[in-house]
């Protein structure tokens, strides 16, 4: 079949199967969706124009934010003000991001570079998290995860999930140094820190084309001490603000979008991320980081050696 805006033919069930997988791999690991996005564009399909790639990399890591945050709200695992203060960095974040990327890295042999020592940059990160020293500074975090998992758990099956504001997300206090509780335990931050973090970061992901969360996630529970539990709802709701800014301001510069090809996709990912969250929890999911760091790895490289006209 052929997509006249992306420029490419390609069979809609490869683009089908393509979405399956990077949904899956997003959902059951939390990160990479833009990156894997951005490979099925270039080095599967085909697409040329990397101010087309960029936007579309980020309308299919879109899904999980827009089906998860209402899911997250109702079980009070964001943190509103810490969302709200990423969102506000990851606007202005985003537009100087994209607005970058759009005049610099407008052609594909400097902007496959860049992808690529971001790309091991990431591969690096995830291959840490497998290895033994980060799972054991871990185990107090995924305790008190699955403690918080099992009340919920059991809050809806009585039918009180209305007395899950006692143990969810709750403010003591608001301003440039905010404090709240959660599960019983304390927490402290500065917002103007979380501020510029979600402008750097934006900065980034926009520049690149993908959603963000392989920064964010790791700088809330490595640099903020924030429990998994909560991280993963406060980095969808900004990354659904700092993306949909991007990619509104690529479509502004006059970048174009294959809507064809892009519902093909995002048909794939969304049964990907249903499928992940029925059999993840059946699937090790150390094992599944491993092999995605090794795959990263070798894209990564694939994309530097570019610069050096070298083809792997």
């Amino acid at each position: 079949m052929h997509f006249a805006l992306a420029g490419v033919d390609a069979n809609p069930i490869s683009l089908i199967l393509w979405g399956i997988f990077v949904g899956y791999v997003f959902t059951s690991v939390g990160a990479a969706g833009g990156i894997l996005a951005g490979v099925g564009h270039m080095s599967i399909f085909g697409l040329k124009n990397a101010n087309m790639v960029k936007p579309m990399n980020q309308i299919l890591t879109l899904v999980s934010p827009v089906v998860g945050t209402p899911l997250y709200l109702r079980e009070k695992r964001i943190v509103v003000p810490t969302a709200v203060a990423l969102g506000l960095g990851g606007i202005v974040g985003a537009i100087l991001g994209s607005t970058l990327s759009a005049s610099l890295l407008k052609d594909m042999k400097t902007f496959q570079p860049y992808f690529g020592m971001v790309t091991l940059g990431i591969s690096f990160r995830i291959a840490y998290e497998c290895t033994a020293k980060f799972i054991n500074g871990q185990k107090s975090v995924t305790a008190a995860n699955k403690l918080f998992a099992a009340k919920v758990k059991e809050l809806k099956a009585s039918g009180k999930m209305n007395e899950l504001k006692e143990i969810g997300v709750n403010f003591k206090k608001i301003g440039i140094q905010n404090t709240f509780t959660f599960a019983g335990q304390e927490f402290n931050y500065n917002a103007i820190m979380v501020f510029f973090t979600g402008l750097v970061v934006a900065v980034i992901s926009a520049s690149l084309g993908v959603g963000g969360g392989f920064l964010l996630v790791p700088f809330m529970t490595s640099v903020m001490g924030f429990p998994m539990y909560i991280v993963a709802g406060t980095s969808v709701l900004s990354i659904l603000v700092s993306s949909s800014t991007s990619i509104l301001n690529y479509l502004s510069m006059g970048s174009s979008l294959d809507l064809q090809f892009l519902a093909f996709e995002l048909a794939g990912v969304a049964i990907g991320t249903v499928v992940a969250a029925r059999v993840s929890k059946y699937i090790n999911a150390r094992y599944m980081k491993m092999f995605l760091a090794l795959v990263l790895f070798y894209i990564g490289l694939k994309y530097v050696l570019l610069l050096a006209g070298i083809k792997i």
